[in-house]
């Protein structure tokens, strides 16, 4: 396979690698890395492409790379990932399955939006008949704004490159590293300036990947602000310095009489870099118990760090010391030969390399033509649509005839039913005015009818349920309620009274204030009753 450049653009420098791949084994003949100017990239957009790419294009001429074949990594919050399952399909048919149910994945704008997928595993269901097993693909599914694949694709024309590919990083670090990973469970953090990326792999399959909005730049940032490490650094020098200078004490709360002595005068910058990491290892200590928690029984066999920060002197350690397990810096990858040279630390270039076996391409397709082409065929397609006028316009004029013909017909027909269901709309009318005046004389019924019109019911329950030697000494009654005192000859009366008044129908509320014994052995009480709302009209009668 011919050599093909893939690059990573991160917020301050570019890394590329001209590579080749053979078989499952990839070869990198060049690699090196440049700054670029601030603010020229933004959360995985290349802002100005135009800077970019004429200082992407003056470095590959410096090192006489002639390769014009690229593929860009790019990790960005802007885009979406979600695992899903399929169905066993060809795989040709795959990407229109996704992007039709697109919006079941994601609550975007599909129009807007990059679909590319890549292939987990194949996995094996049982049946619903319980005969067999059902197979179905266990699928990552990405969507990446099309402003991010304009961005590439116009970085690419101005360096003189031709766009082959566009991979999302999360994807091409899991690539990367799935083959050295195949057995246990391993952890790998890159770390880069404004964001790190977490992955969980578990026999050699993506478990878990989270992206953390914290990275090194307040490292960077500390580092300029004291003059201790030079005077007037900016974000090159200061991450060269972090580099190849103890920065980074081994702890974040190192004892003073462990940092040693303070040869030159930069103990108290660095215990103020160290602090600076903090809220970034905090994040990933998070994370790592978050994984541990959901997944009990498991063992993290091994840490590993790439990316930017994992080139920072001593942060691996400091790591290690704040997860509690050692924490190593990839040093290199299986099936991947990196050059001899000044520059051949694999830590920076982990997601650049596993891009060469990634399926997934985020970049939006476009079809270019020359012009000459481009004119050939669009006199032809002038001249073909032309001709489909013609024909068209024909056949117009004569379905329209025809559905003319059609319409006529069909409205003569609706009209002499018309007329012989016109019986019907009487009968309709008759019923909507019977209805109307029920639903008057309803209202008035429920305007006449009053509480008291219980008071009947509950004297005759009185007569019915209660004992004959009940003495009732006082009643009255009102709209809503009706209150009396009685008398009973014992206590045990007196409940089942109220036990029985609670069971009347005309009742809804049954209360005493309290019950007097008298010295005969007598009971006293009184009590507070209020009417249940009067039964509703028998409508039934009215709808015969």
């Amino acid at each position: 396979m011919a050599k093909i450049l893939c690059i990573e653009v991160e917020l301050s420098q570019v890394r590329v690698a001209e590579i080749e791949e053979k078989g499952k084994k990839s070869r990198i003949y060049h690699v090196f890395r440049f700054a670029v100017p601030q603010g020229a990239v933004e959360d995985g957009h290349v802002r100005d492409t135009q800077s970019v790419g004429e200082a992407l294009r003056r470095e590959l001429d410096a090192r006489h790379i002639k390769t014009k074949k690229v593929c860009f990594v790019v990790a960005s919050s802007r885009i979406a990932s979600r695992e899903i399952r399929l169905p066993m399909v060809k795989q040709n048919r795959l990407q229109s399955i996704i992007e039709a149910n697109a919006t079941d994945y994601f609550p975007i704008d599909v129009t807007k939006y990059v679909m590319s997928w890549s292939i987990l595993d194949v996995e094996e269901q049982p049946s619903e008949g319980g005969k067999g097993k059902d197979r179905q693909y266990h699928m990552m599914v990405f969507a990446s704004p099309k402003s991010i694949s304009a961005g590439y694709q116009e970085l690419a024309k101005t360096a003189g490159l031709n766009l082959i590919r566009l991979d999302y990083a999360g994807n091409s670090i899991y690539t990367a590293v799935r083959r050295q990973y195949a057995q246990g469970t391993h952890m790998l953090i890159k770390i880069e300036e404004k964001s790190t990326l977490i992955t969980f792999i578990h026999d050699g399959e993506l478990a878990l990947q989270r992206n953390v909005n914290y990275g090194v730049d307040s490292a960077i940032e500390t580092v300029r602000s004291f003059p201790e490490f030079g005077s007037d650094l900016d974000v090159e020098t200061a991450e060269a310095l972090l580099c190849t200078k103890e920065c980074i004490n081994s702890s974040m709360d190192m004892p003073p009489e462990e940092e040693g002595p303070d040869m030159d005068g930069v103990r108290e910058a660095r215990r103020e870099v160290t602090e600076s990491l903090r809220y970034l290892i905090g994040n990933i200590s998070r994370i790592l118990d978050y994984y541990l928690s959901r997944h009990q029984g498991e063992e993290i066999e091994s840490i590993a760090c790439c990316g930017l920060g994992a080139e920072f002197m001593g942060f691996a350690r400091l790591l290690t010391n704040e997860l509690g397990q050692e924490v190593q810096v990839v040093e290199s990858l299986d099936g991947v030969t990196m050059p001899k040279g000044e520059e051949t630390g694999m830590a920076g270039y982990v997601a650049i390399a596993g891009s060469m076996q990634s399926a997934v391409n985020l970049m939006e397709k476009a079809v270019k033509k020359d012009k000459a082409k481009a004119k050939k065929d669009s006199l032809s397609g002038a001249i073909l649509v032309f001709v489909v006028g013609v024909g068209a316009a024909a056949v117009l004029s004569a379905s329209s005839v025809m559905v003319r013909l059609y319409q006529q017909k069909e409205q003569d027909r609706l009209n002499r039913r018309i007329e012989e269901e016109r019986a019907i709309e009487e009968v309709y009318n008759t019923y909507n005015e019977t209805k109307d005046k029920y639903d008057k004389f309803q209202i008035m019924y429920d305007y006449t009818n009053t509480p008291n019109e219980n008071l009947v019911a509950f004297i005759e329950e009185m007569e019915e349920k209660m004992p004959t030697n009940i003495t009732v000494d006082s009643f009255s009654s009102t709209g809503t309620d009706v209150s009396f005192s009685l008398r009973v000859t014992s206590k045990s009366e007196a409940a089942n009274t109220l036990i029985q008044l609670r069971t009347f129908e005309s009742l809804a509320t049954v209360t005493t204030t309290g019950i007097t014994e008298a010295e005969d052995g007598t009971v006293s009480m009184s009590v507070s009753c209020t009417y249940s709302n009067p039964a509703p009209i028998d409508s039934g009668k009215y709808n015969q």
